[in-house]
C-alpha cells in the first residue's frame, strides 16, 4: 500500500500513513531469472519497482545514447520489472550531461523524451559547478516528497488510493 502526501493536515492518520512510506535504491538489481543481466539501479516504493535507471559515464567511453541502447536493445520487455503498466513506471537513461525517460519499453519502438532543465532557450542542462549538470534528478525530482508527489500523478496512481 503506498500512501501521498494529504492536502490539509486535518487529519493526523494520513500523515502519519504518508511518513511510513519507504522508498529505496537497489544498485545492481538482477532482474531475470533467465540470465545474470542486471539494472544499475532501481527506485522501489514499499518493496515494489517505481523505476529503473541506467548510469553512463564518459570515462567509460560512454554517454546517455549507450542507456538508451541498451535499455532498446538489451532489456527484454516481457520481464517482470519492466512490463508496462506491470511494474516500474519510468525508465530513466543518465550520464553526467543528460537525462532521458520513457514509460513504455518496446524494444526497436521505444520512444525516449528528454528530462533535462534546458539551457539558454534550448536543450540540455545548465552547467552546475557544484557537481554533475544532472544533479537536478537526486537532489530535487527524486527528493521523497517530490518524487511521492510525481507519482501520485502517474495514472496507475492518479486521484486515487490506492492498494499495491
Amino acid at each position: 500500500m503506498a500512501y501521498f502526501k494529504p492536502a490539509s493536515g486535518l487529519n493526523p492518520e494520513t500523515e502519519r500513513s504518508y511518513k511510513l512510506n519507504k522508498l529505496t535504491v537497489t544498485r545492481q538489481l538482477k532482474y531475470s531469472l533467465k540470465s545474470e543481466k542486471s539494472v544499475d539501479l532501481l527506485l522501489g516504493l514499499n518493496g515494489l519497482p517505481v523505476s529503473t535507471v541506467e548510469l553512463k559515464s564518459q570515462f567509460t567511453g560512454q554517454d546517455v545514447t549507450n542507456a538508451k541502447r541498451q535499455f532498446i536493445e538489451d532489456r527484454d520487455p516481457k520481464e517482470p520489472v519492466f512490463k508496462f503498466k506491470k511494474r516500474a513506471l519510468v525508465h530513466f537513461a543518465v550520464d553526467p550531461d543528460e537525462v532521458f525517460m520513457t514509460t513504455k519499453l518496446e524494444g526497436l519502438k521505444t520512444k525516449y523524451l528528454p528530462f533535462n532543465l534546458g539551457y539558454n532557450k534550448g536543450a540540455g542542462n545548465p552547467p552546475n559547478p557544484e557537481g554533475y549538470k544532472t544533479s537536478y534528478l537526486w537532489e530535487y525530482v527524486w527528493e521523497k516528497d517530490r518524487w511521492m508527489d510525481i507519482l501520485s500523478r502517474f495514472p496507475p496512481f492518479a486521484g486515487r488510493r490506492i492498494q499495491i
